[in-house]
């Protein structure tokens, strides 16, 4: 009883209602509907197969996808010796991002299906449809090999792709240019923390950040550059492992704790920082600025989703702000 009073003294009126809302909204997406968005979503992106290509031929194509798996390149990347044993296998050794049947053969990415699933999921619990996307501006964070951005470009969205490790960003950059989307997309290889400067302010209707936030070590950072990156109006959708706990807490597990995969074989995956329960995703979108904010946890993912919106620009709290001058 005392937690619940305790819960209602801390919050203002409109997070109570909103706190109200997300407990009488579903658990998860509904599974007919879902289904029935990732069909769609799947028949959009079957366009991007080896008959479609422009300049190149398939044979060319092909060559050039196949040959990137598997190669180990750390100084692309720029990491010294001393430093190299502490990165991420995945930034060191090039693993494809996501499923992508090119037609005339198929790459079996990392990352599975959910390109496709998590925009349908997304959909199907928030208040986000294919018209959301058609002729926005949005900016795609953490893209891998280019399947959130072929993705977002097949809804009809101008995508402006992130993606710190440059061995995935010029891979998406070569989708792009052999499906001839140069108008249309571009990935460029940057951190999210490079992104806090007038280039990227108030400019994206939509910001797809799945899959990313539980890897960063500033994650209130990041939201707050993401929220700065937003017209007025715009929403961001956000994806991350999480926890299952109503209490707003993080677990803590570190770059050093990784999970299955060996260091020989540089497949271990991991690296991660803070991973949310809902309600600690709510408060730090709320401390970036965002409001209308939802988060859920769905049961069947085991992961956390939310939705936001920037309806003006507001302040943060410069105490103990990592960068103190930031918008």
């Amino acid at each position: 009883m005392m937690k619940i009073f305790s819960k209602i003294y801390n919050s203002t009126p409109k997070q109570i209602l909103c706190a109200i809302r997300n407990k009488l909204t579903p658990r998860g997406p509904q599974t007919a509907v879902r289904r029935r968005i990732a069909e769609e979503l799947r028949t959009r992106f079957s366009v991007y197969q080896t008959p479609n290509l422009k300049g190149i031929s398939a044979e060319e194509f092909t060559q050039y996808v196949q040959s990137k798996v598997g190669t180990i390149d750390p100084h692309s990347e720029g990491y010294s010796p001393d430093e190299l044993d502490r990165q991420r296998d995945s930034s060191v050794k090039f693993t494809w991002g996501h499923n992508h049947d090119f037609g005339s053969f198929k790459m079996k990415g990392l990352m599975g299906d959910r390109h496709i699933g998590e925009m349908a999921n997304f959909m199907a619990m928030f208040p986000v449809s294919y018209d959301a996307f058609k002729n926005s501006n949005v900016l795609d964070v953490g893209c891998w090999t280019g399947g959130t951005t072929l993705i977002l470009a097949a809804l009809g969205s101008r995508v402006f792709a992130i993606e710190e490790v440059k061995k995935y960003a010029d891979m998406a950059s070569f989708l792009i240019e052999s499906f001839a989307l140069n108008d249309q997309a571009s990935v460029n290889c940057l951190s999210i923390y490079d992104c806090d400067s007038e280039k990227f302010f108030d400019k994206f209707d939509i910001v797809y950040f799945p899959g990313v936030i539980y890897h960063l070590s500033d994650p209130v950072l990041a939201l707050r550059i993401l929220f700065n990156s937003l017209k007025i109006g715009g929403i961001i959708l956000v994806e991350s492992e999480g926890i299952q706990t109503d209490e707003p807490l993080c677990r803590f597990d570190g770059t050093m704790i990784w999970k299955g995969g060996t260091k020989e074989n540089l497949d271990r995956t991991g690296w991660n920082c803070f991973v949310p329960s809902p309600s600690a995703l709510h408060r730090m979108m709320r401390e970036a600025g965002f409001e209308e904010i939802q988060t859920l946890w769905l049961h069947g993912r085991k992961r956390v989703y939310g939705y936001g919106r920037k309806v003006a620009s507001v302040g943060i709290c410069k105490a103990g702000l990592s960068v103190r001058n930031i918008r």
